[in-house]
């Protein structure tokens, strides 16, 4: 791993694991198969996190998002005095979004007396405190130059040695994706995206409860969506919501207990493949294999059948894009 960010894939199991390694207490992830009022209201939300392809050709305004309001206000607390800021970072580093996403999202459902409220736990709090007063492109940089953060994030990368450490200024032709949250905050449906220069308020102010939050997200997702082509699917929704094994605990549902607690031990295994580096393992295995088949004198035939198979597979590839484009 470089000192950097290094890239953290859209998965229930990592951001679940990795807000609870920075000590954030009672929470899970589940991805959304499908975007539907109902299916999102039976996990009962506390927010949203939308990766998507990144349009590095669009044009933002400092004025007007594409849909909804910018709401500057919400960050300074200004609209009414027992209401707490909104707490919300410019993203400053590359590869820091999904994190910063997931953490937009704890650190607002911290500071609100609504139900549902989060324990972030006493790292992430000391945190919160010691930037509530900075701008957000200050508290964009105390992100990403947090230690434990970026320590924690980078521990839930995939383990690759061939991950350069170059960069380059992203192109219509690069394929750039991007997080970013949604949340009932203060009784108001905001986008929290820190490529934005404020939140994006999606309903009127106070109009839009925790309760209200699946119905009211839903088609503001749905509109996000259809900015883009039919033929782009590339996207994934993760939901925020409350520990399915505490919520099965309290309605004493032993079936569900087990099917949670399965899916955590499969979250576990998947997240320890993720940090293990298997070119070390690959090499070894070719070595044997290449060994055994020059004792029994097959290698030169082998090489050629995969060299024949190969030649196949691209071939078929190459008609399939042919007869897709007809």
């Amino acid at each position: 791993m470089s000192g950097g960010w290094n890239t953290i894939e859209s998965d229930a199991g990592v951001f679940t694991f990795l807000i609870e390694s920075l000590g954030v207490k009672n929470v899970q992830f589940e991805e959304l198969i499908s975007l539907d009022v109902e299916s999102l209201e039976q996990l009962q939300p506390t927010g949203i996190i939308f990766l998507f392809k990144y349009p590095t050709d669009e044009k933002h305004s400092r004025d007007k998002p594409l849909d909804g309001d910018f709401d500057y206000a919400a960050v300074e607390g200004l609209h009414r005095e027992d209401e707490k800021p909104l707490w919300f970072a410019a993203q400053t580093i590359q590869n820091a979004c999904g994190t910063q996403a997931l953490l937009s999202l704890v650190f607002n459902k911290d500071r609100t007396h609504e139900d549902g409220q989060i324990d972030i736990g006493p790292d992430l709090q000391d945190f919160v405190d010691f930037t509530s007063g900075f701008p957000p492109d200050i508290r964009g940089e105390a992100l990403s130059n947090s230690d434990l953060i970026r320590s924690v994030h980078n521990s839930f990368a995939r383990s690759s040695p061939f991950v350069s450490d170059e960069t380059h200024m992203a192109t219509g032709d690069d394929d750039v994706y991007h997080f970013i949250a949604y949340a009932s905050i203060n009784n108001t449906l905001f986008e929290l995206d820190g490529l934005q220069p404020a939140p994006i308020r999606h309903s009127e102010r106070e109009g839009c409860s925790s309760e209200q939050f699946a119905e009211q997200v839903v088609p503001v997702l749905q509109r996000r969506i259809e900015r883009y082509p039919a033929t782009e699917i590339r996207f994934n929704l993760l939901a925020m919501c409350e520990d399915l094994r505490a919520r099965a605990r309290a309605f004493g549902d032993e079936e569900m207990l087990a099917r949670e607690e399965a899916k955590r031990r499969e979250w576990r295994w998947e997240n320890a493949l993720r940090r293990h580096n298997f070119v070390g393992f690959i090499g070894e295995v070719m070595k044997g294999v290449t060994a055994q088949k020059l004792k029994e004198g097959t290698y030169d035939a082998w090489v050629e059948d995969a060299k024949k198979s190969t030649k196949k597979r691209i071939e078929e590839r190459r008609k399939k894009g042919q007869q897709g484009e007809e």
